[in-house]
């Protein structure tokens, strides 16, 4: 699914009281920080938009689809309100093994990896 899509998905769900949604989220949240996809430095300015990289990773999850990046332009992503730093969280996660991509960054369709589906699965399976 677009990304822009998955973003715009996955900002109305943290809006809502789904308590297994923002528990995945920030459980996703955890991961990427541990990873250093995400910084520790800045969170207390950032940890918006860092709920939101994880969430919109987990909305993916969820509808059990591919993050599509068609465009890395920043001007891009600014255009649609969003942080022109998602790109470059996305290419950490790419490096880390946190998300698959066949071209080695955050382009075309990525793919969960297999600590996100795991984790993530985990916590479905938990619940039933």
């Amino acid at each position: 699914m677009n990304i822009f899509r998955l973003l715009e998905l996955a900002s109305l769900r943290l809006k809502t009281n789904d308590a297994l949604f923002h528990e995945q989220a920030d459980t996703v949240l955890g991961i990427l920080r541990s990873a250093g996809v995400l910084p520790h430095r800045r969170s207390s300015l950032n940890g918006t938009l860092h709920k939101l990289v994880a969430a919109m990773i987990v909305q993916a999850y969820d509808d059990d689809t591919t993050i599509d990046v068609a465009v890395r332009r920043a001007g891009t992503f600014h255009h649609y309100g969003y942080s022109t730093k998602v790109v470059d969280y996305l290419d950490k996660a790419v490096e880390q093994g946190l998300l698959i991509s066949k071209t080695g960054k955050a382009k075309g369709a990525l793919s969960l990896g297999e600590i996100l589906e795991g984790y993530l699965g985990e916590a479905q399976l938990s619940l039933a």
